[in-house]
């Protein structure tokens, strides 16, 4: 199991998105320790937002600046997250993300090639209608989608990692890709061997599924994960223990199932109210957080 970060960690300047580059962020990954980190494709591709270089023309050239980067500091990334719409459920026929969405996933698995990233993982979608989430035309839309992008993903060498979702108290509109039996449908009809399942273990303790039993369900399907801690009431996305996760139990589902993929951070509510001139401090820490954690399942 590979000890891992996202670059979002390092995104924000007094809760301010989208203000610090990916530069800094590979920089004080690697200084903090890291040797693997999780690019955050999905935050670098949001449109008119000060610092969205996955949207410019030279896209690729960034790509390559930052490998070229990463290769200097000697961190490799092994795990990346690919562009996911922020505008809402779908309806019916539509994409997420719409004609730009569709480019900007483009862009997102040929960035990860460049990277050399092994898998990346994306969300699944709602399709809606009336207010009201259709489940069984989210499942076949999901199968299309992932089975249409799954054929690119594959002649990229890029792994595809889908991430479980939430179904929250009084959601609206709640993911029908929260339990991990969904999951496993969907992975199992999709059946290739580099489509897996990525575990956000925030997603899961705010749906009502323990973590832990979440991953000893999936088991092997189990290619990436999305590490943070709630109280089961939001998406906190804060350290694992500064919540009600039990991580002792996670860590040892994880053995059980032989994870020998990323263990990857997903924590940036710990560092995004702090000043960017403090925050690697912080982003020091949870290499040591992490790897006591990640000591707990050897």
């Amino acid at each position: 199991m590979r000890l891992c970060n996202s670059t979002n960690i390092f995104n924000f300047n007094l809760k301010i998105p989208y203000t610090v580059s990916p530069e800094n962020a590979i920089a004080a990954l690697a200084a903090a320790g890291y040797k693997h980190i999780d690019m955050n494709l999905c935050g670098l591709s949001r449109i008119g937002k000060p610092v969205s270089p996955m949207t410019q023309d030279d896209w690729a050239e960034s790509a390559k600046r930052w490998r070229r980067l990463g290769d200097e500091l000697g961190v490799k990334f092994t795990q990346a997250h690919a562009y996911f719409s922020v505008d809402g459920p779908v309806a019916p026929g539509g994409v997420p993300g719409g004609e730009m969405g569709e480019e900007l996933m483009r862009r997102s698995v040929l960035a990860a090639e460049i990277l050399g990233s092994e898998y990346m993982v994306t969300h699944p979608f709602s399709v809606v209608e009336n207010g009201k989430v259709l489940n069984e035309a989210s499942y076949e839309a999901n199968l299309e989608y992932f089975t249409r992008w799954g054929k690119f993903w594959h002649e990229h060498g890029i792994g595809m990692a889908i991430e479980n979702m939430s179904a929250y108290k009084n959601s609206p509109t709640p993911s029908p890709f929260a339990s991990p039996e969904q999951m496993i449908k969907l992975v199992d009809e999709l059946n290739k061997p580099d489509i897996g399942i990525c575990l956000d273990t925030g997603h899961a303790f705010l749906s009502g599924y323990d973590p832990a039993d979440f991953a000893r369900k999936v088991g092997s399907r189990l290619r990436a994960t999305h590490i943070a801690d709630n109280y089961g009431e939001k998406d906190d996305h804060i350290a694992p223990f500064q919540g009600n996760i039990d991580w002792f139990e996670f860590m040892k589902a994880l053995k059980e199932i032989d994870y020998k993929y990323d263990f990857a951070f997903e924590i940036h509510n710990l560092t995004s109210r702090f000043p960017a001139e403090v925050q690697p401090d912080l982003i020091k820490f949870t290499h040591t957080l992490g790897q006591y954690l990640v000591d707990l399942a050897k």
